[in-house]
C-alpha cells in the first residue's frame, strides 16, 4: 500500500509485489494469514490548501517509522515505513506501471519483512526464514523488461479476478467482524456499507477511513463520551473550521459526519440521536451538489449511494 499526507489505498506498480512474492509459496504456519506493507513517502511541495495540519501530522509521524504491529488474535501483521521511492506528488499517477519503481520496491520491501523478527517468538506457528527464503528466490526471477512487468500485471490481474469471483460479496470484503458490534451486520445488511475501495460508501474514501480508525481509537478511551465532541476535536485536529465555506474543507466535513454516523452503528450498534441534525445536513448538502454536477460522470453513482445510506438511516431512525 501506499500512504501520502493526504491519501492512502493501492498502487498499480506497488501493489503487485505481493502476488510476485508469493507466486507458488508454500504455508508458512498459520500465525499470520493477512500481512500488510505500507510505504509512506514524503511530499516535497506545500500541502494543498486546508491541509496543512494533515501534512505536518504526517511528516512528524514519518520519521518515527518502521512501525511493526503483530495481532496474534486475529492473526494479522502489518509493517509501515518510510519510502523514498516516490514523493507524494508522484503517488497520484498510480496507474502508470514502473519496472525501476517495482524492482526497488521489492527489495524494500524484503527489509520490511525481516523486521517482523522483532514481533515473532518460538512460539508463533509462522516461519519467518521460510518466509524471507522464497522472497529472496522470487527476487532473482525479477521481470528485466517493460514488457515482462505488463505481462505479469496481466497475469497477476487474471489470478485475483478468478479468486474474487469464486467469492461471494461479503467474503470478498475481507473483514474481521470481531472488529465490529455483533449487530453492526445485520444492522448494515448491505455489502456497501462496508466497502473499503469505494468511495462513495461511508467509510471507502480517506475521510471516512480515517474518521472510522481514530473514531475507534477514540471509543476505547471514551465507551460513553458525546460522538459530537470526538466530530468536533477531529475536525479542528484536520486543520478545518466547522463554519468554513471552503469547498474541499466543506467536502470532507460532510464526509466525516456521514462517516461518523456509520461510525456509531459499526462500533456501538447504534447511532446517537444527537447526530442526527448534523448527518441529515451533511447528506443534503451532498445531493444537492451532485445534482448540481450534471457533467459529472460519477454523478447517477454518487446519487443512487446517498439513496442507499439516507434510507438506511431513515430506517434505522437516525434521520
Amino acid at each position: 500500500m501506499a500512504r501520502t499526507y493526504n491519501s492512502y489505498g493501492a498502487h498499480s506498480t506497488l501493489s503487485m509485489i505481493s502476488g510476485f512474492l508469493l507466486t507458488d509459496a508454500p504455508d508458512f504456519g498459520k500465525a499470520i494469514s493477512e500481512l500488510t506493507v505500507t510505504f509512506h513517502f514524503p511530499t516535497s511541495g506545500p500541502a494543498r490548501k486546508s491541509l496543512e495540519q494533515l501534512y505536518a501530522n504526517f511528516h512528524a509521524n514519518r520519521v518515527t517509522l518502521p512501525k511493526v504491529v503483530f495481532r496474534r488474535s486475529r492473526e494479522k501483521a502489518s509493517i509501515d515505513v518510510a519510502s523514498d521511492l516516490l514523493d507524494g506528488s508522484d503517488v497520484e499517477a498510480r496507474y502508470a506501471l514502473s519496472l525501476p519503481l517495482f524492482i526497488a520496491a521489492v527489495k524494500e520491501t524484503l527489509v520490511a519483512l525481516r523486521l517482523l523478527k522483532t514481533r515473532l517468538t518460538a512460539q508463533d506457528d509462522f516461519s519467518l526464514d521460510a518466509l524471507l527464503t522464497h522472497c529472496e528466490r522470487r527476487e532473482t526471477s525479477l521481470p528485466a523488461t517493460d514488457e515482462a512487468l505488463a505481462q505479469l500485471k496481466a497475469a497477476l490481474n487474471q489470478k485475483r479476478a478468478a479468486m474474487r469471483a469464486a467469492l461471494s460479496p461479503w467474503e470478498r470484503l475481507g473483514i474481521d467482524w470481531r472488529d465490529y458490534h455483533p449487530n453492526a451486520r445485520q444492522i448494515l445488511d448491505d455489502p456497501f456499507f462496508w466497502e473499503e475501495a469505494n468511495d462513495f460508501s461511508p467509510h471507502g474514501n480517506d475521510t471516512g477511513a480515517d474518521l472510522l480508525s481514530d473514531y475507534r481509537s477514540w471509543l476505547k478511551r471514551n465507551p460513553t463520551g458525546e460522538p459530537l465532541d470526538f466530530y468536533r476535536n477531529l475536525i479542528t485536529r484536520w486543520g478545518f473550521s466547522l463554519d468554513s465555506s471552503d469547498v474541499t474543507a466543506r467536502s470532507v466535513i460532510d464526509e466525516a459526519a456521514v462517516a461518523l454516523a456509520f461510525a456509531e452503528i459499526k462500533l456501538r450498534g447504534e447511532c446517537r440521536p444527537k447526530i442526527s441534525e448534523l448527518v441529515l445536513q451533511a447528506a443534503t448538502k451532498q445531493r444537492q451538489e451532485a445534482l448540481q454536477a450534471v457533467d459529472w460522470p460519477h454523478r447517477d453513482d454518487r446519487l443512487k449511494s446517498l439513496d442507499i445510506i439516507q434510507t438506511k438511516l431513515r430506517a434505522y431512525g437516525a434521520l
